[in-house]
Parts: C-alpha cells; sequence; structure tokens
C-alpha cells in the first residue's frame, strides 16, 4: 500500500513538474507585433538623419530598439518583399520574382503555419499583396487595404480586439499592421508643412521644382506612418502588454522615385529596421546586415521553435546582443523591370547590370496618370542644360555593366569604383561571389 501511495505521488509531482515547465515555456514566449509601411526609403525618418518629415514617434521607439541601419529586400517591390517576409525565403525559392510575376513554389510555408504549431494566432490588417501558403491569417479591419488608396483613417479597434481575445485565451500573438504610406498617389497628410525651397534632395537627385515637390508629398505621407507607429505602442501600453512583445517597424521598400523602388540600388532596396523587446533585445545602432527573410526564422527561435531551415537566419543573437555581426552580405535580385543583381557586404556594393541596350527606367515614370512623371519629365528637360544633371541623367538611365560602391562613404550611390585599378580585384572578388550566391539562391548565371 505505501509502495502504491509512493509512485501514485511521484506522479503527481512529475506532472506538476511538466506543467510548471509548459506553463514557463509559455510565458517566455513573446507576442510579435510587426508594423510596416509602404514606399518608403531607409533615409526618410528622424532617426535616419532626414531634416524633412517629423518622425518623434519612430525616432522614440529607435532609441530603445536594435536599429538596424544596413537591412534590405531582395527585390525592391510590394508582392515580392511581403513575400520574403512572410516566407522568409529569397524570390526564387518562394515564386515571387517581380509585382505581377510568378512562378509555382509547391510547398512553400507561409509565417502563420511557421507560428501556429507554436500556438501562436497570426493576424493583419491593412494591405496584404501576399498569398502563398496553405493557412491563411485572420484578417482584421481598421486599415485601408488598398495601396492606390486616398483614405487616410485607420481604427485600432480591431486589432485591440485581436489582441484581447488573445489575451483571453491564454495565446500568444503574431499581429502585422501593415499601412499604405507612402505609396502613391501622395495626396495624403499635409505637404504644405515642408517649404520646398529648404528641402534636402538626394545625392542622385536632379534639382527640379516637382523633385522638390514629390518630396513634399512623400513626406507627408511618412508623418501619417508616424503616427500609426505611435497609435501601435500607444495601444500595447494600455493594454499592458508591451512587456511581452517584440515590436519591428519596417519601412518596405524605397520610394517610388529613379533608382528607388524598382532598382536594386540602396534608394530602393534598404529599408529601416527597428526591434524593440524591453529587457531583451539590447537597444543600440547597428550596422550588421540584415534581410526580410531574416525577420520569420527570428521569430521561430524567439517563440522557442527549432530552425526552420530557410533562406532567412535568425538575428536573435544580434538583437540580443550577443553578437556584433549576422550576415556576411545582402543579396538583391531584380529580374523586372530590368535584370539586376547585387551583392552587398559590410562596406561595398557589386552591381551586375548585364542588359546594356535598354534605357534603365520604367514605363511607370512616363504614365501621367503617377505623379513621379513630372519630376522625371523635368529631369529629361534638365539634361539638356546642365553637364552635372545629364550625368546624373546618363547614371541612371546606362548603369555600367558591373559598378562598384562604397556604401558607407556614398550610400545614394553617385561615385562607381568599379574602374578604378586598384578596385580590380575587389570586382572579380565580389562578382565571383555574387555568382555563386545566385546558385545557392536558385538562380542561374547565364545571360
Amino acid at each position: 500500500m505505501e509502495i502504491l501511495m509512493s509512485r501514485q505521488v511521484s506522479v503527481c509531482v512529475l506532472l506538476f513538474l511538466l506543467c510548471l515547465a509548459c506553463d514557463a515555456q509559455s510565458a517566455q514566449q513573446p507576442n510579435f507585433v510587426v508594423v510596416m509601411a509602404d514606399d518608403v526609403s531607409f533615409d526618410a525618418f528622424g532617426c535616419a538623419g532626414s531634416k524633412t518629415a517629423r518622425t518623434p514617434n519612430i525616432d522614440r521607439l529607435a532609441e530603445s530598439s536594435c536599429y538596424m541601419t544596413r537591412f534590405y529586400c531582395a527585390v525592391s517591390q510590394c508582392a515580392p518583399v511581403r513575400a520574403e517576409l512572410y516566407t522568409g525565403l529569397y524570390p526564387a525559392n518562394n515564386g515571387v520574382l517581380a509585382n505581377h510575376r510568378k512562378v509555382a513554389r509547391p510547398g512553400v510555408k507561409n509565417v502563420v503555419e511557421h507560428l501556429k504549431p507554436l500556438g501562436y494566432r497570426v493576424g493583419l490588417t491593412g494591405k496584404t499583396h501576399f498569398g502563398l501558403g496553405k493557412d491563411r491569417f485572420e484578417k482584421i479591419e481598421g486599415f485601408p487595404s488598398g495601396c492606390n488608396s486616398s483614405d487616410a483613417s485607420h481604427r485600432m479597434d480591431g486589432v485591440k480586439t485581436f489582441i484581447k481575445d488573445s489575451l483571453a485565451d491564454e495565446t500568444p500573438f503574431c499581429l502585422f499592421i501593415c499601412s499604405i504610406h507612402g505609396h502613391h498617389p501622395w495626396d495624403l497628410g499635409d505637404a504644405a508643412q515642408f517649404p520646398t525651397s529648404s528641402l534636402e534632395l538626394p545625392a542622385h537627385y536632379i534639382d527640379t521644382p516637382t523633385a522638390r515637390e514629390a518630396i513634399a508629398r512623400h513626406a507627408a505621407e511618412v508623418e501619417l506612418f508616424d503616427r500609426q507607429v505611435g497609435d501601435t505602442v500607444e495601444m500595447l501600453e494600455s493594454l499592458n502588454v508591451e512587456d511581452n512583445t517584440v515590436l519591428i517597424v519596417l519601412s518596405e521598400q524605397g520610394t517610388a522615385m529613379p533608382r528607388g523602388k524598382w532598382s536594386v540600388y540602396d534608394y530602393g532596396s534598404r529599408a529601416l529596421c527597428l526591434a524593440r523587446y524591453p529587457g531583451k533585445i539590447q537597444p543600440r545602432r547597428t550596422d550588421a546586415i540584415g534581410m526580410y527573410c531574416d525577420i520569420v526564422p527570428t521569430m521561430v527561435d524567439l517563440a522557442g521553435g527549432e530552425d526552420p531551415k530557410l533562406d532567412g537566419k535568425s538575428m536573435k543573437k544580434l538583437w540580443m546582443g550577443t553578437s556584433d555581426s549576422h550576415r556576411e552580405y545582402a543579396f538583391i535580385s531584380n529580374v523586372h523591370p530590368f535584370y539586376q543583381k547585387a551583392i552587398v557586404t559590410s562596406q561595398y556594393k557589386l552591381i551586375w547590370s548585364p542588359d546594356q541596350e535598354s534605357e534603365h527606367i520604367w514605363g511607370n515614370f512616363k504614365s501621367k496618370s503617377k505623379f513621379f512623371s513630372k519630376p522625371w519629365a523635368e529631369w529629361l528637360a534638365r539634361a539638356g542644360e546642365s553637364q552635372a544633371d545629364r550625368a546624373k541623367l546618363n547614371h541612371i538611365l546606362h548603369p555600367r555593366e558591373l559598378e562598384l560602391y562604397h556604401i558607407d562613404q556614398d550610400p545614394y550611390e553617385v561615385s562607381n569604383l568599379a574602374d578604378a585599378p586598384e578596385n580590380q580585384e575587389r570586382v572579380e572578388t565580389l562578382f565571383a561571389k555574387l555568382k555563386k550566391v545566385m546558385v545557392e539562391a536558385g538562380e542561374t548565371v547565364d545571360r
């Protein structure tokens, strides 16, 4: 009898310890909230040095976050960026090569399928532009979903309900809040707040009236995005979940201007990335290289899951401050509107443009329905008046087959170093590395 009772006590103790272990594991799982802009370059925020758009909420968040200054997308277009973000895969492996250019890739899993087995609810509000995988996001109302919308309003009630329901069910959650700011038509916010005569232009811009107006219009949209970030932070605080929530802010790909969106240049492919997890993620600014495909494996790692073996790599060690580096390189892969590939290292970026016959400007810049066609028309006209402006225009329209840029010193890539004798070995080494990376990413190098 005593032996039986002893065994029963042992079983009860074991069950109790298992329950404690499960509760501890559950408590360790953070929530995830990702707030994502639309067509906003890395340099558009006060924390990035911008003196145009006022972004107090993002700037404050940057002070308490791991701020990655060298964060890249593989393709600077809406659908490919979101496919990379939600699958953790490069374009050739997730099948979304460009906007409106897809190839079938059976078996691709999305972030819902990676987090759901770990106990998560995964929801999305706002812009979607995504349809891969078997499981779907829980759709949450409150933000405009059409990227060309002129509706500036947003509501947090749907998001709050999603979080409250998750808390009531004791279920960790992953939430994507996807803004439409600053996607064209750039008619939201108050552009009049920015006197065009005093605006600073990126170094590759040609200085014309509508180029300045474009900066002002876009900055007004960036300020609206900043309000949405502020509302998200306030909501997390009001629900008392900020301490167990990883808050990530991303700017998507770059602004829809020449050498921005649709291009391989940093103005198009480099993004803002902030990650805050109070008491866990070490607040600091880092130039370690990261990519959108790294987000899913990082979430899985932080949630206690096994490495999903994707193209992306977990940034947990970088974010937690136990490592100062992450990726050796970022890989950028355009097939439309022009075939261009690039590799970015800690200091240098090599761009390969094998198409030397075409002018490298997409037809969108000639569409009268797009505001950014007006600056482009002025740039074409101005190039006939100034040798310096003509050189800038030629740099856009006719890239050299191989271009080399020192990204730290030349973030807008205006000085091609590929022809300098002292850089020949570097160009050859990076070009060989780029081709190797392409093959590893499921691409061919035959052009």
